[in-house]
C-alpha cells in the first residue's frame, strides 16, 4: 500500500526532470536520452531499497516472525518490491505527457492489480477474472511474502472453532472421519473417542492458505523470479516508451505508412 503514494512521487520527479531535458539538454546535445533514463533509475533505486530495508528491520521481528525465514522476506520486501514499483513508476511516467495524466494511468492500473491479487477478492470467487489474478504482480508478491512468513506451521483450533460430529455406533472418530480428513484436511482432538468427535478444519497454515487464497509456501522462489521478470519488463518499457513517445520525431504508424508509400 505504501508503494502507491511512492509511485506518484516518483512519476512527478521523473516528468519534471524529463521536461528540463527536452527543453534544454536535448537541443544542446549535452547528454543522450538514455543517460536521462539510467540516471533516474540509478538515483531512485538505492534510496527506495534502503527505505524498505529500514521498514523490514523495524517490523519483521517485532511481529514475531521466525529468524530462519528473514532472508527471503528481506530479499522480496526490501529488494524485489522496491525494484518493481520504482521501475513501474518510471515506465508509466515515460509514456505520459504530464504528471496528472500519469497519475490517471497509474491509478487505473493499480486498482486492477489490487482487486485481483487473490486477497481482497479470494481466488476461488474470481470466476472469469482468474486471468487477471495470474497477470497481477501483487499475486506473486503476496504469495511469496505470506507463504514464506507463516507457511508450514501447525494450527491449533480453539474450543469455539471445533466442529462436533457423532460417528455411527461401532466406529471411532478416527475411523469415521479418516477418509474425509484425507480429502479435506484437518485433524481430530479426540481420534479414539466413539462420540462427540472434535474436528478442526485445518491442521496446518498451508491447508488454510491454499484452500482460501491459493497460496502455497513451496512457490516462494518461483514468485521471486516472476517479480524480477516484471522488473525487467518495466525497465524495457521505460526505454521503449521514452524513445517512441518522447524522442522519436515521427510516429510508429506514420513511419510505417511512409515506408509503404515509398515502396509503391
Amino acid at each position: 500500500m505504501l508503494s502507491i503514494s511512492l509511485v506518484h512521487q516518483i512519476m512527478a520527479v521523473y516528468i519534471d526532470i524529463r521536461t528540463v531535458y527536452e527543453i534544454r539538454e536535448r537541443h544542446s546535445r549535452m547528454y543522450h536520452w538514455t543517460a536521462l533514463v539510467v540516471s533516474q533509475l540509478a538515483a531512485e533505486l538505492p534510496w527506495n531499497t534502503t527505505s524498505s530495508a529500514m521498514f523490514f528491520f523495524c517490523c519483521y521481528w517485532t511481529v514475531g516472525y521466525p529468524t530462519g525465514r528473514a532472508g527471503y522476506t528481506f530479499l522480496m520486501l526490501s529488494v524485489a518490491v522496491p525494484l518493481y514499483y520504482t521501475t513501474l513508476g518510471h515506465g508509466i511516467a515515460s509514456m505520459a505527457p504530464t504528471t496528472p495524466v500519469a497519475s490517471l494511468y497509474f491509478t487505473t492500473l493499480i486498482i486492477f492489480v489490487l482487486i485481483f491479487d487473490g486477497v481482497i477478492q479470494p481466488f476461488m470467487e474470481l470466476n472469469w477474472w482468474k486471468w487477471m489474478y495470474r497477470v497481477s504482480p501483487f499475486t506473486y508478491i503476496i504469495e511469496g511474502l505470506l507463504g514464506q512468513a507463516i507457511g508450514g506451521e501447525a494450527i491449533s483450533c480453539s474450543y469455539m472453532e471445533l466442529v462436533s460430529v457423532n460417528p455411527p455406533k461401532g466406529l471411532t472418530c478416527d475411523k469415521y472421519m479418516g477418509p474425509f480428513m484425507q480429502f479435506a484436511g484437518g485433524y481430530l482432538t479426540n481420534p479414539d473417542a466413539a462420540e462427540d468427535c472434535q474436528y478442526c478444519p485445518y491442521a496446518t497454515t498451508d491447508q488454510y492458505m491454499l484452500s482460501r487464497f491459493n497460496i502455497a509456501c513451496s512457490n516462494h522462489w518461483r514468485n521471486l523470479g516472476i517479480v524480477f521478470g516484471f522488473v525487467a519488463f518495466n525497465i524495457i518499457a521505460v526505454f521503449w516508451f521514452t524513445y517512441f513517445m518522447r524522442i522519436r520525431t515521427v510516429g510508429v504508424f506514420a513511419s510505417l505508412r511512409q515506408k509503404l508509400t515509398c515502396g509503391k
